[in-house]
């Protein structure tokens, strides 16, 4: 019932400080966008996930307690919702998408192409499976909050935000991975 559920995210709360190092503001939201996942599997996680960002510093170094214990979620400071944002912000629906996402490759114990030596269809399975969870979690968030106003996100959204991101980065970069792959 109701009590159970209070319970329930009153215990979730207090591990909030634990799970969170992207500074007050960023901790914030990455909390907001940890309420769209079931309250089940928050609970069973709530000890097994930590978010970072060096949104507030310049570095950070991932204390080793961390690495072992927790899987390690890393975000990056350009999908950070900026100062005035809300819910309803495309730039914010995008953020939760991907905290969403993330969190999926992480309970999910999804493996690196890199370091698992995956092959590309591997990865496209779990970039699949993180995708489908996370927009589901997403949208059946919004359908509980029986709200006109929020609206459910959709795969052309996510698509428009990742490409914005992908400009985003490569202006921020201004074409330096291309160069650097070029001289491989």
């Amino acid at each position: 019932g109701i009590w159970s559920r209070i319970q329930t995210m009153v215990s979730i709360e207090s591990y909030f400080n634990d799970m969170f190092d992207c500074g007050d503001y960023y901790n914030n939201w990455v909390a907001i966008a940890l309420e769209h996942l079931p309250i089940s599997v928050l609970a069973e996680n709530k000890d097994k996930l930590v978010f970072v960002s060096t949104a507030h510093r310049d570095g950070s170094r991932l204390a080793r307690m961390n690495c072992e214990n927790r899987e390690v979620i890393v975000l990056s400071e350009r999908i950070l919702p900026k100062r005035g944002a809300s819910l309803g912000d495309d730039d914010v629906r995008y953020f939760v998408f991907v905290v969403l996402h993330e969190t999926v490759h992480a309970i999910m114990k999804h493996k690196s192409q890199k370091f698992d030596s995956l092959s590309d269809e591997e990865v496209r399975a779990q970039e699949d499976e993180a995708d489908s969870l996370a927009l589901k979690w997403f949208n059946d968030y919004v359908d509980a909050q029986n709200n006109p106003h929020m609206k459910k996100l959709t795969v052309a959204e996510i698509e428009a935000a990742q490409e914005r991101s992908r400009q985003q980065m490569e202006d921020q970069y201004n074409g330096v991975d291309r160069e650097f792959r070029a001289t491989d």
